[in-house]
């Protein structure tokens, strides 16, 4: 996965741009760009994303119109394990909470998702998913879906996924309880949940993924681990989630991100119980 027709901020040209803290929100060095561009390995195709960074005042309440660095790397890792697993995503429905500009949906759909759901809260931002959905010649196999984390709104689309994605959506502690419920309660029983998070400058990600994992059991999830059914479907059995990084990032990547709190990744699926008698 590889962006093209950029200006770089990095050496060698790296596709994570550089990033620095602005009034309620950061701010990267790619998102005054009107769109950016970005090819699949797997399959070849060239996925071009609006921003409408520059369209109204500022990133704070915003954030959903901009690609983030932590997008980029979820799409790269659905573009990573489809490499190692070409049928990985084929007769699936993938939901994606925070959706965004929607390049991850898009991705998942050009990798051979049978339906795709891109949801969030903020209208502007689902009219911007859904631009981009149309401008990829996806429409037939994704849609955009306004969805308030929590219970009630969730349980109308009650284990509709048999993937679920989503990157830097727990930052803010407050949310943890209203997201583990919406991944529970829209994950099918055997589905997964495909998490990614980066950290931002002064801002470490383990502490705040350690938290929201304290969270996630009480709502009926656990963190998979290589001997699950599930983790070999999606990842293979013979990979760690250290191996998935580092084939995803360079050594200069690596360097950027782990002197700005660092990177992770997680699957997660629905606790199993035992029926009594």
């Amino acid at each position: 996965f590889q962006s093209i027709g950029i200006p770089f901020f990095f050496p060698r040209g790296f596709i994570l741009s550089t990033e620095s803290a602005v009034p309620g929100a950061y701010q990267q060095s790619c998102m005054d760009l009107d769109e950016r561009s970005f090819v699949l390995k797997t399959s070849g195709d060239t996925i071009t994303v609006y921003q409408g960074t520059n369209s109204a005042g500022g990133m704070a309440g915003r954030t959903g119109v901009a690609v983030w660095n932590s997008g980029i790397l979820l799409t790269r890792l659905l573009d990573n394990l489809c490499q190692a697993n070409p049928s990985i995503f084929n007769n699936k429905t993938i939901l994606e909470l925070g959706c965004g500009t929607a390049l991850s949906s898009i991705a998942a759909a050009k990798l051979g998702a049978s339906s795709v759901i891109a949801t969030d809260a903020n209208p502007e931002v689902l009219q911007l998913a859904q631009r981009n959905i149309e401008r990829n010649n996806v429409p037939e196999v994704a849609k955009t879906a306004a969805l308030q984390w929590g219970l009630m709104d969730a349980s109308e689309y009650d284990s509709a996924a048999d993937i679920l994605i989503g990157s830097d959506l727990t930052y803010n502690s407050g949310s943890w309880r209203a997201l583990a419920e919406t991944m529970s309660t829209v994950l099918k029983p055997n589905g997964v949940v495909i998490y990614l998070s980066l950290g931002h400058a002064g801002f470490n990600v383990g502490g705040e993924m350690g938290g929201f994992l304290s969270v996630v059991g009480n709502m009926g999830l656990q963190l998979l681990t290589k001997d699950s059914m599930e983790w070999k479907d999606i990842v293979g059995s013979s990979r760690s989630i250290e191996d998935l990084i580092s084939s995803m990032i360079t050594p200069e990547e690596k360097q950027e991100i782990d002197a700005n709190g660092g990177v992770r990744v997680v699957f997660l699926g629905k606790k199993k119980y035992a029926r009594k008698g």
